[in-house]
């Protein structure tokens, strides 16, 4: 699954802008193709009061929206984000991709899986 996104992700890149002109050649507007919103964590099964580091992989966009489940902060605008997680759980990662002409929501449930620290001897 994961591979056909990458490989869908790569065709959209290649069409990334298209040109239009008349005959002349004047008049000549860009279009910008659909923001696709993608991402990864270096980690995704942590010890509660640890950080995870987000990495996107988002193609297309301008700004970036996104939203931690049981994180500290709640929400980053920020390309790649490191968040806190204090409280043992899974916890769902939301990311909007924008740009000038749409934008684009993954949603991956239960991302992130946040472990209680060993017990001290």
């Amino acid at each position: 699954m994961k591979t056909a996104k990458n490989l869908f992700s790569l065709i959209l890149l290649a069409f990334l802008t298209v040109q239009c002109s008349n005959d002349e050649g004047d008049d000549t507007n860009t279009v910008t193709s659909p923001p696709v919103a993608d991402f990864d964590a270096l980690a995704t099964t942590i010890r509660a009061g640890t950080r995870v580091q987000f990495v996107n992989g988002s193609t297309n966009a301008t700004s970036f929206e996104w939203t931690f489940e049981g994180g500290t902060p709640g929400t980053s605008t920020e390309v790649e984000p490191s968040i806190e997680y204090q409280v043992a759980g899974t916890y769902d990662v939301t990311l909007t991709a924008i740009n000038s002409e749409a934008e684009n929501t993954l949603l991956l449930e239960n991302f992130i899986t946040v472990v209680d620290p060993p017990a001290a001897n």
